[in-house]
């Protein structure tokens, strides 16, 4: 993650904790490795090729917010030689194909393993319809072509043509770890009176094979860095155990971040291809913004003031103890 050092420049990387002020602020920097699981779960999926050259990609997913509507348009177009615009994604109901759902980052990588085979599959037949080699044809333009042979899709689908696609876990997953990678980068300030933290900036660095879509894989590691920034100082479950009760049970006391709390975050993705994950060789990121952020951010302030605080939410009163006197 030497690139993601880069970017992320500090010039008293040697300082001791409270050496490094700026005005009443203590500043410090903390770096966490992140990694998190890439699970394949069975998922199946139906694309049918229309009369009017459109396409229809049907399979019993979600999408949560996540974009698995562009994702899945996005691998139907290019197997099929499509523009993304004529693609329907179809998803959420329970008589279509079965498929992952969406959560602990094997949405994408199952669902849209399933519509890749799908895709080949649907290729195959077209390529046998118009009499070339599946192997070595090309989709591109709404057409089908092999050598100086060409012919338009709707040419070939009569009434519609339709494929299903499966995948499900196998070898791979017993005989190699499944895994994605990050570092997280951050900067805060400490108060050197109250204790109080600010996160001035923070920037992970990740490696989760092919990404299918740059701009929502993006978003999905920031928002996992927000999740950590939470977790790290503000959010804590108050539980009366007299009665089972949990005392904040509302968002005016459990404490989310806001957009006054987050700074600059930026998330980048380093070139990857994993051939042992799934057909698309690509990997979960979910979750993987989440994993290290809290812990930079802990050791952000270790560095900052010495205070090891090993307990989330990190409040004033773990860090109040250990700031140096001031005279």
């Amino acid at each position: 993650m030497q690139e993601g050092a880069r970017r992320f420049a500090w010039d008293k990387r040697n300082a001791k904790p409270g050496q490094v002020r700026d005005g009443h602020w203590l500043v410090g920097m903390g770096m966490a490795a992140a990694t998190r699981g890439n699970p394949l779960r069975l998922s199946k999926a139906n694309v049918r090729l229309n009369p009017d050259g459109t396409a229809t990609v049907r399979m019993a997913m979600t999408d949560i917010g996540t974009g698995t509507y562009t994702i899945l348009a996005q691998i139907a177009a290019e197997m099929l030689g499509l523009p993304t615009e004529r693609v329907r994604v179809e998803l959420g109901d329970t008589s279509f194909p079965e498929a992952a759902g969406s959560g602990g980052s094997f949405g994408a990588c199952s669902s849209g393993s399933a519509l890749f085979e799908a895709c080949n599959a649907l290729r195959e037949k077209l390529a046998r319809s118009a009499g070339m080699d599946p192997a070595t044809a090309r989709f591109a333009d709404g057409s089908i072509a092999s050598g100086e042979q060409s012919k338009k899709l709707t040419d070939l689908v009569g009434a519609g043509m339709d494929a299903d696609g499966e995948i499900q876990p196998g070898r791979n997953n017993r005989d190699f770890s499944q895994q994605s990678y990050g570092a997280h980068f951050a900067e805060v300030g400490v108060d050197v009176d109250t204790g109080e933290v600010r996160l001035r900036r923070m920037l992970g660095v990740f490696t989760a094979g092919r990404v299918l879509n740059a701009k929502t894989a993006r978003s999905q590691a920031i928002g996992g860095m927000t999740f950590g920034v939470g977790a790290a100082l503000g959010e804590a479950m108050a539980l009366d155990p007299r009665f089972g009760y949990f005392v904040n049970h509302d968002l005016a006391e459990y404490h989310v971040p806001v957009h006054a709390d987050i700074p600059e975050l930026d998330a980048i993705f380093l070139p990857e291809l994993d051939n042992r994950s799934n057909p698309l060789k690509s990997k979960g990121i979910g979750e993987l913004g989440i994993c290290g952020a809290a812990a930079s951010l802990a050791n952000a302030i270790y560095n900052a003031c010495g205070a090891r605080v090993r307990d989330f939410p990190i409040t004033l009163d773990k860090v109040l103890s250990v700031l140096p006197m001031q005279t």
